[in-house]
Formats: structure tokens, sequence, C-alpha cells
């Protein structure tokens, strides 16, 4: 086991800058277009998925839809937060 302690206090050119940053920063417009149409994209295309004529199971089409609904809501979050 080592003995040292490294609880001492860094000196000379060691030491690093700290820079504050806003605690809640905010996105700006355009990233918040992307990401609101991205999560809306994928939200539309997994409920196409879901239809009732498409192919697959009954159990993977519910999956997409829930799939489908949690990323419109996060569409909506995105949107608003």
């Amino acid at each position: 086991m080592s003995t040292t302690s490294t609880s001492e206090p860094r000196t000379g050119s060691d030491q690093s800058t700290q820079i504050d940053l806003p605690q809640n920063p905010k996105d700006c417009l355009a990233c918040r277009v992307v990401g609101t149409a991205a999560l809306g994209g994928v939200g539309i295309y997994a409920l196409n998925q879901s239809r009732a004529h498409a192919p697959g199971s009954v159990v993977g089409k519910r999956i997409m839809a829930g799939l489908g609904v949690c990323f419109l809501v996060a569409s909506a979050l995105r949107w608003t937060k």
C-alpha cells in the first residue's frame, strides 16, 4: 500500500484553470428544431411500422407503437424545455 497523500495542493504550472459554466445552458433555436424534428420523425416512423397491415407479429407492433409514442413525447419535451 502506498502511504503518500493525494490531498496535497498542486503548485506551479500543474494547476488547471476552472471555467464557470452556467447551471442551465439553453440550446440555440437550430439545435431545438433539429432535435425536435429528429425525435418526431423517428416517432412517426415507429408508429407507421405498427400499422395493422404492416408485416410482423402483434407483440412487435405493440412495442413499435409504444416506442413511437415515447419518441413523440420526447420530441414535445425537447421543444418545450
